[in-house]
């Protein structure tokens, strides 16, 4: 669906090549994925100029639990520092944060940092910020089916439903 001006009201990004990128600039992987940061912070700033509604960043899928454990932890550490910093903005630029997938196993301080952005920017009426964080269609499925299987053994829902 979109506005008259034919700008799309929600834009979703797969955050992938970071790594990628930094290797062809002989590089480490962290410099590819603090560029990533960067380039974060101009789409943001894009969407909001041109009136997006909705901006969802696939930013950590549940398949990249197996990268090297060092990887997966400056991903977190770096996820942190732009919470750190960038929250204030968001307020400012009255732009809602929120998270899609499943954020419990992720560090405790990260999750802590997660619900006190989401909380800080709950009211904010602009641009809403989706990061997808820990999803996968695997998991989004299985977590479906037993939903259901759940909701019938309770009597809820009917086999025909």
């Amino acid at each position: 669906m979109s506005n008259p001006n034919n700008i799309p009201q929600h834009v979703a990004i797969i955050m992938d090549g970071n790594g990628r990128w930094a290797a062809k600039k002989a590089l480490p992987k962290i410099a590819g994925h603090r560029a990533g940061v960067k380039a974060v912070r101009k789409v943001l700033r894009g969407a909001k100029d041109l009136g997006i509604k909705v901006l969802t960043l696939y930013t950590f899928s549940t398949e990249n639990w197996n990268r090297p454990k060092r990887e997966v932890a400056a991903l977190f550490r770096l996820l942190e520092e732009y919470l750190d910093k960038e929250a204030n903005g968001l307020i400012k630029n009255n732009i809602r944060f929120s998270i899609i997938g499943d954020i419990k196993g992720l560090p405790e301080s990260l999750q802590e940092k997660l619900a006190k952005v989401i909380e800080s920017t709950k009211n904010n009426t602009g641009l809403i910020l989706n990061l997808a964080l820990n999803y996968g269609s695997r998991a989004e499925i299985i977590a479906a089916v037993r939903s259901i299987s759940k909701a019938f053994l309770d009597e809820r829902i009917a086999i025909d439903d």
